[in-house]
């Protein structure tokens, strides 16, 4: 068939500083204060790859961007995250692996991560209002 254009999908995955940038200012938009004892007085350690580390002047706990988060420990670009989260619900596991280059177990995994907070906060709220 000449002339016919082959039809192709790009996808579009966040930039990985520019989702870590976008995700410190929403964990942080009241100030950085530690996950343990919510104190603000908080001294930043600098970066440790990716994230930045600090350190609670009150009670010596050491946190990163990251903690308590469901991307603590993940090795799975941020951007790549977001891209999944958005997009598990129109996107077969496959897909997803296909395009992000990832094992569809890992996928699986995340998007199952990312199921299981959602019903918490589900359950939480539906708790609080009974």
């Amino acid at each position: 068939m000449k002339g016919k254009k082959e039809k192709t999908n790009t996808i579009t995955i966040p930039d990985e500083e520019h989702s870590i940038e976008i995700f410190r200012n929403i964990r942080w938009s009241e100030g950085v204060y530690c996950p343990k004892c919510h104190s603000f007085h908080v001294e930043k350690r600098g970066p440790q790859g990716r994230i930045h580390r600090y350190q609670c002047k009150n009670c010596n706990n050491n946190f990163s961007d990251f903690t308590n988060t469901i991307f603590h420990k993940s090795q799975v670009p941020l951007g790549i995250m977001i891209y999944i989260l958005f997009n598990m619900k129109n996107k077969n596991t496959i897909t997803l692996s296909k395009e992000t280059g990832l094992t569809r177990q890992t996928i699986y995994r995340i998007k199952k991560i990312f199921n299981k907070q959602k019903q918490e906060k589900t359950n939480k709220k539906k708790s609080q209002t009974h």
